[in-house]
């Protein structure tokens, strides 16, 4: 203020000096004076302007583009979800560029809070192109703020939430990184009438806190590009985001579980090649098991036509599971099986001889006195009746299997007790050779599970590229 009145006391003088001076030219210069250190408000500014156009941008009248410079930090983002194809962030979203119409001669920087008389002002209409929704922070007031500098610069600050699409490619999912852009133009002003530039050499920040539950943000590239419609060329700012996906989680609920439930169905291999039920039971149990599982790990993902890493994993591992029940199928049928021989034909001679053999061996055992085994023995049904037949070998047979009985071999006709030496030594050897596969599975069932991990994780990890196109920003 004591400059003020230094100012209108040399000017008062000047003026009375000249003879030039009088009350109302002085009070208007005095009035004009303070006027031009006091504009301290938009409104003021406004009013001296009179005809501010705010729909006209500020370089319209030099036919040149306006420069707008926009930056953003990053204070929060959520995950990544592949279902819905998109993810979330938080951004304090600033623009700055000149307008030379709002010049003005304070010292100071002017602030604007009120929404409404920063629509009075032109201002860029810039928009997120690929946002889903987006919406500003209204609590406990707006949060926007624009400053006016006395050159004309205007600063405008907001904070924004945004749900952005991002097309992810999950062929490589849960295993994969993915590239998610956020595309910045104007919606009104093409490229010859307002240019987007990023604001200095690290216009993107972020918040070092930030912690999602199943991405980890690598880094963020910045670029700008121009767009071709029909309607013309604009231009455009692009952040693109680059996200891997953390592993963990799915290694503790789908990889693990998984793995465990094949090693499961391996138990039957060391169980007693006779033992349907047990082997049956642990078999259709992992496979539901694992059916149940591969349906939770897709819960989390689109309908898809592609085949994902999760799936390969899941396909294999039903696969593991299955051939096991199929080993089993072909131990049960390998202990069951029977030679099928012609038997050779029997001249009229052999038969004679045989029932000769026949008659004399019941005659002997029937002269020693043991009258408990020639009733027996004289039950025997004849060949004739081929169902009686059938009933007593397996009879015999029963007997045969029982310590105490097994003496009766001995008492039994030549051609009966080759017949069941025959079934029984059959019998033990389809025995071995279920036995055989069992123990060969035992093997070879572990050796090629680790040897699809190693292909999987290597291929995966290390060798898997992305097929997807080029963002379409």
């Amino acid at each position: 203020m004591p400059s003020l009145f230094l100012k209108i006391l040399i000017y008062s003088l000047i003026q009375s000096a000249l003879g030039q001076a009088n009350f109302w030219d002085y009070d208007e210069n005095v009035t004009q004076i303070e006027e031009d250190f006091r504009i301290d408000d938009v409104t003021k500014i406004l009013k001296r302007l009179g005809n501010y156009n705010r729909n006209a941008y500020p370089l319209l009248n030099q036919d040149l583009p306006t420069h707008v410079d926009i930056q953003m930090y990053i204070e929060g983002m959520s995950s990544f979800h592949a279902q819905s194809m998109d993810f979330q962030v938080d951004i304090y979203f600033q623009e700055k560029w000149i307008d030379h119409r709002l010049e003005h001669n304070n010292t100071k920087r002017i602030l604007v809070k009120d929404p409404k008389l920063f629509g009075l002002l032109w201002h860029p209409d810039l928009y997120f192109a690929n946002a889903r929704t987006a919406s500003f922070h209204d609590v406990t007031q707006p949060n926007f703020l624009v400053w006016i500098y006395p050159n004309g610069t205007v600063w405008y600050d907001c904070r924004i939430s945004l749900t952005v699409l991002c097309m992810q490619d999950l062929a490589r999912y849960p295993l994969d990184s993915q590239n998610c852009g956020l595309r910045i133009l104007s919606y009104a002003y093409d490229e010859e009438q307002l240019i987007i530039r990023w604001n200095g050499a690290n216009p993107v920040e972020v918040n070092r806190r930030i912690r999602m539950p199943d991405m980890h943000l690598k880094h963020i590239k910045h670029y700008t590009k121009r767009d071709k419609y029909a309607t013309g060329i604009w231009s455009s700012a692009v952040a693109e985001f680059h996200v891997d996906r953390e592993i963990t989680h799915h290694i503790i609920q789908s990889y693990i579980p998984t793995s465990l439930i094949v090693i499961i169905s391996w138990f039957s291999f060391w169980l007693d090649v006779e033992a349907v039920p047990g082997r049956v039971s642990l078999s259709i149990t992992t496979l539901l098991t694992l059916a149940t599982q591969s349906s939770a790990a897709r819960m989390a993902l689109p309908q898809a036509s592609d085949v994902k890493a999760i799936d390969v994993w899941m396909g294999t591992c039903m696969a593991f599971v299955f051939s096991a029940m199929i080993e089993f199928t072909v131990v049960n049928y390998c202990i069951r099986r029977k030679v099928r021989t012609k038997p050779k034909p029997r001249g009229l001679s052999e038969q004679v001889h045989d029932l000769v053999a026949q008659y004399k061996e019941k005659k002997d055992k029937y002269s020693n006195g043991n009258c408990e085994i020639s009733y027996e023995l004289s039950l025997q049904p004849s060949e004739d009746n081929p169902t009686l037949q059938r009933n007593f070998e397996k009879k015999e047979v029963r007997e045969m299997n029982q310590a105490p009985l097994f003496v009766r071999r001995s008492l039994l006709p030549t051609s009966k007790r080759k017949t069941i030496e025959e079934r029984i030594n059959r019998v033990e050897e389809n025995r071995k050779y279920a036995q055989g596969i069992d123990r060969y599975s035992r093997a070879l069932f572990p050796l090629a599970f680790i040897i699809f991990n190693i292909f999987y994780w290597i291929y995966y990890l290390k060798y898997a590229v992305s097929n997807s196109p080029e963002l379409l920003l």
